[in-house]
């Protein structure tokens, strides 16, 4: 049985500036850029990739993966899918794919009552106790938020030093996950892998998400949540199947791009526990993905957070998947348990929702406050 190590990818609200158009096709950070990943050494890789006329850009050791995460610069004339080709044909054993691009999906909604979250699934008022340290993969947390200064927070940058910061998202979210009456005594790393992309959305590539999971491994991190979707790829596929392997639960946002939408990854992988949304009424929300891979659902829609002494009210799968990561680090029966073990008591940790037992629009139905949380009220 597979050790826990949980990572929630999240994307929230509604889609600003044209982006849900954008996501429909992926994007890449650079076109002339390769990421590889070897086993180490990565000497072999390098001398191949140079023979065939390819330069060094960088190596970065993912010793939490068994992995080298290599960059390279495609020579003139070549496209990534011709580059990929070839350097896996070169190199047997490694992947190599394209430098894509993962968004957050941030935005603001408007409702009545929207305070409802926590009663609707019997989080009680002061909050429940983790089990676990907790990570997340985002923008970075902005200082000063006052309810985030206790000093429960350590943050590490993946990305470019000279970037400009990215949006508060990431203290949003920092907010769901430990923020007044959620989860107490725990500390939450961040892993700020988020900068401005060219077209001015907030993106994150590949090598950083990469770089951030290694790093969040050898802190020890048990429960990572994160905030990105985005297309398929084969590190990534590579990578956090390894982490999973070797004990990674990866709880992710089913993504904002509607009903009919294409699945979003990492959500869709095969070894992750997809998120949907739902509003006071229990119905889903309206730009929720669907679909067999959706393994449960939150409260996602109008959801009050505070944002620096300010009240924000957000929806998405993003504000969602805190309420499952939360959950899920609240219950000790779930200490140590691995994605397909807690998938497999998903119905006795939810009420279920729509069609009876699971569905590709609810899962398994909304996530419900453990029993030992609950009694706290």
């Amino acid at each position: 049985m597979r050790a826990l190590l949980l990572i929630a990818f999240v994307s929230i609200g509604f889609v600003l500036s044209g982006a849900a158009q954008a996501q429909q096709q992926p994007e890449i950070l650079d076109a002339r850029e390769l990421i590889v990943l070897t086993r180490p050494p990565e000497a072999p890789l390098v001398e191949q990739a140079r023979a065939l006329g390819y330069s060094l850009t960088a190596t970065d050791p993912l010793d939490q993966l068994d992995d080298v995460l290599v960059t390279l610069r495609i020579p003139e004339g070549r496209t990534i899918p011709e580059a990929i080709a070839e350097i896996e044909a070169a190199v047997p054993g490694v992947t190599a794919g394209a430098h894509h691009i993962y968004r957050l999906q941030a935005g603001s909604a408007g409702g009545a009552d929207r305070t409802y979250a926590n009663a609707l699934i019997g989080w009680p008022a002061e909050g429940c106790r983790a089990g676990r340290p907790i990570g997340m993969l985002d923008a970075g947390v902005l200082p000063g938020h006052p309810g985030l200064a206790d000093g429960r927070i350590v943050e590490q940058r993946f990305v470019d030093g000279d970037a400009p910061p990215a949006t508060d998202h990431g203290s949003l979210m920092a907010d769901l996950l430990i923020g007044h009456g959620r989860l107490t005594g725990t500390t939450l790393y961040s892993a700020n892998v988020v900068a401005p992309g060219r077209d001015g959305g907030d993106t994150a590539g590949v090598s950083s998400i990469l770089k951030a999971v290694n790093w969040l491994r050898a802190q020890g991190v048990d429960l990572i949540n994160v905030s990105l979707a985005g297309p398929r790829n084969k590190l990534l596929n590579r990578g956090l199947g390894t982490a999973a392997d070797r004990g990674v639960v990866i709880v992710a946002a089913a993504g904002n791009l509607g009903p009919s939408a294409p699945p979003q990854f990492p959500a869709a992988f095969p070894f992750v526990l997809a998120v949907t949304a739902v509003d006071r009424d229990l119905d889903v929300y309206d730009r929720a993905i669907r679909g067999d891979h959706v393994d449960v659902s939150g409260p996602g829609v109008d959801i009050l957070v505070e944002d620096g002494g300010k009240l924000r009210v957000l929806s998405g799968t993003s504000a969602a998947a805190p309420f499952v990561t939360a959950a899920i680090a609240a219950d000790p029966s779930l200490r140590g348990e691995g994605a397909e073990a807690i998938r497999a008591k998903l119905a006795a940790l939810t009420k279920d929702l729509g069609a009876t037992g699971r569905d590709p629009v609810f899962g398994a139905g909304l996530i419900l406050a453990p029993q030992n949380c609950r009694a706290l009220k």
